[in-house]
């Protein structure tokens, strides 16, 4: 490691750890003695490491957050990924005869979470209507299916990713709808246009 770069590694470490003490409100430790240096080169060499190797998912969050529109939707396309690797966890395409319904669902019954993958909806106006989902629960009437929230395709996504906020808990979903509905969404849908639907089990 060059000189001057374990030097300025050094300044940071003492800067962080008087930074650290005096918010604890701590009495500021002298660093260790610049003779004992194996503990701030195995610092120091963790630090580079670590830095080589975050570059490259670095450079993928970027170019991810500018390609999806935001860190939400970055962090909602890692959050399904995970949520489908987890063992038990359903998963079921969109239905239907609607050239809007394509992508699928993704729902685990014992966390209570959830994603909707959307391809190619057709963007809406905030002000004039949005997209609403809903959840049908096996222990409960049809005519009364689990508001599953509202939510908004802004214009330029082909694909979009939509974490499920059920407003109630789901002892087993049998089927996902999304409908159109007015701003803010209804508390029962009279489901005159449904955009998507997906049978669970199917």
């Amino acid at each position: 490691m060059p000189p001057s770069l374990r030097r300025r590694l050094d300044r940071c470490a003492d800067d962080w750890l008087s930074e650290c003490a005096a918010q604890r409100g701590e009495p500021l430790v002298k660093p260790p003695s610049r003779g004992n240096t194996l503990p701030w080169l195995v610092a120091a060499a963790a630090t580079v490491i670590a830095a080589f190797g975050w570059w490259p998912r670095l450079m993928e969050f970027q170019s991810g957050v500018a390609a999806a529109g935001g860190f939400d939707q970055w962090r909602a396309e890692r959050a399904r990924a995970q949520l489908l690797s987890t063992a038990g966890v359903g998963h079921w395409a969109w239905g239907g005869d609607s050239e809007m319904a394509s992508g699928d669902v993704v729902w685990d019954e014992r966390t209570q979470r959830g994603f909707l993958r959307l391809h190619g909806f057709v963007p809406n106006d905030p002000e004039r209507a949005q997209y609403q989902l809903w959840i049908f629960d096996a222990a409960r009437d049809d005519r009364y299916p689990i508001d599953g929230g509202v939510f908004d395709v802004p214009p330029g996504h082909n694909e979009l990713i939509v974490p499920m906020h059920p407003t109630l808990q789901v002892s087993r979903a049998v089927a996902f709808a999304i409908t159109v509905e007015p701003p803010g969404g209804v508390v029962v849908s009279n489901r005159e246009k449904i955009v998507a639907f997906a049978k669970a089990g199917s």
